[in-house]
């Protein structure tokens, strides 16, 4: 009889994608998958290595896991992901708890993985997989109705302070026809969303035809049965061009939808990022995507406390945050990588003023989310509902991504999964409050 086989995945959904594959090749080669990490013999943590924090986190969990060779049924312990393809042979060392070691050039390899650590050779895999030809079961652990779709992988961009290229290699883009493949059969098991992910989504295909050709698969996706919607993350400034927005306009399945990745508003700190757009380029973009999208939801992220930000660059970026109105942000404090150039750029900034400035950039978007989100009053969205109550349900609507986003309340009770009609009635902080029209 096959062993049981838990997981632990860590870090962005980019990583839940390829624990979620990992989950599938398991399964189809016969091992039964538990949630109850006590009633595995085999667990597999897939890490994160992308900032300190995240790095400590996997590292800790690892160490958690390999309690259960006392408390629970543990056999061996496979350590997957961004950290072990990183370090690779150093973990070996520094970590004897682990059996067996997969990268995320290989994480498809997880079945040998865990044959060899059940017989105590200690395997590892780092090498760079194709993203083509590939055949990729996937044990959703998203709910029923929403799941992320990988449509690249790896990352050309030169970022001064990130460390992905080194994880996860150059930028490939998935084959349409493999993307589309996809997409038709999670929709055809019930998926309603679909949330296309990279580390760089516009430039999808450019790799493969010469230019980015993001549109021309958004147009092959729209064909999809059963979408409700199709929704866009990990969009770079510089490829948010007019005929992606038109494409976006124009398609019913796609979300009025942007997450667009900012890191700094200030000239200065954004040429020590080597980020290669301008605060000009950018306010251009966010003006195009508001005149032909005036629903538009945007989202973006920025980073705090890089080497040389000064009080004069934090308050630019408050500005910028006040003027710019953005319905979502997110703000991290950065923390040096190993091996990228920010690693040894002078001038550190002390942690207690990274986090101090973080604090004053959530707080000043907390004061303005409510505002911004009340432009949403009186209109109707349709909205998958995620949790059923006997007088109040909870859903989501275009506006809002899974896991990161606010949610909307419904009066009523409704099933989970369904698609209802919501018009909103108001606005707490990140949430609307509804009721539902059709």
């Amino acid at each position: 009889m096959a062993a049981k086989v838990g997981m632990v995945s860590l870090g962005c959904p980019k990583n839940r994608v390829d624990s979620e594959v990992m989950l599938g090749l398991l399964e189809e080669a016969g091992y039964e998958l538990t949630p109850a990490a006590k009633e595995a013999e085999v667990l597999i943590v897939n890490t994160c290595g992308f900032i300190d924090a995240a790095k400590q986190e996997s590292i800790d969990t690892i160490l958690e896991m390999n309690n259960y060779r006392q408390t629970g049924k543990l056999k061996a312990l496979v350590m997957a992901g961004c950290l072990s393809q990183r370090y690779q042979q150093h973990l070996w060392d520094d970590l004897p708890e682990v059996d067996a070691m997969v990268g995320t050039g290989e994480f498809h390899r997880i079945v040998e993985a865990v044959e060899g650590a059940l017989h105590g050779s200690h395997p590892g895999f780092w090498g760079e997989m194709p993203v083509s030809g590939i055949a990729r079961p996937r044990r959703l652990t998203t709910p029923s109705y929403t799941a992320y779709v990988k449509i690249a992988e790896g990352c050309d961009h030169s970022c001064a302070f990130c460390a992905i290229p080194q994880m996860r290699g150059g930028y490939r883009s998935r084959p349409l026809v493999d993307i589309v493949t996809e997409v038709r059969t999670l929709a055809a098991r019930g998926v309603k969303e679909i949330v296309l992910i990279a580390q760089d989504s516009t430039i999808w295909g450019h790799d493969l035809y010469g230019h980015p050709q993001l549109p021309r698969l958004l147009y092959a996706l729209q064909e999809v049965p059963g979408l409700v919607w199709i929704r866009l993350m990990y969009s770079y400034p510089t490829q948010v061009t007019a005929e992606l927005v038109r494409t976006m306009r124009d398609l019913p399945a796609v979300a009025p939808y942007l997450d667009m990745p900012l890191q700094h508003a200030h000239p200065d700190l954004l040429r020590r990022m080597g980020r290669p757009f301008r605060r000009e380029k950018t306010d251009r973009v966010l003006q195009m995507v508001r005149d032909a999208l005036p629903e538009v939801t945007l989202r973006t992220t920025f980073i705090v406390g890089f080497p040389g930000e000064t009080d004069e660059h934090q308050e630019e970026l408050l500005r910028f945050i006040e003027q710019t109105r953005f319905d979502h942000v997110g703000v991290f404090t950065y923390s040096p990588q190993e091996g990228t150039r920010a690693e040894n750029l002078g001038d550190p900034v002390p942690e207690s003023v990274k986090e101090r400035r973080r604090r004053e950039a959530m707080l000043l978007q907390r004061r303005l989310v409510g505002g911004i989100r009340r432009r949403h009053v009186g209109r109707v969205f349709p909205t998958i509902i995620e949790e059923s109550g006997d007088t109040v349900s909870v859903g989501r609507g275009p506006a809002d991504a899974p896991d990161i986003d606010g949610v909307t309340y419904v009066k009523g009770r409704f099933a989970v999964g369904e698609v209802i009609g919501a018009r909103i009635l108001g606005v707490k902080e990140y949430d609307l409050m509804a009721e539902p029209q059709w």
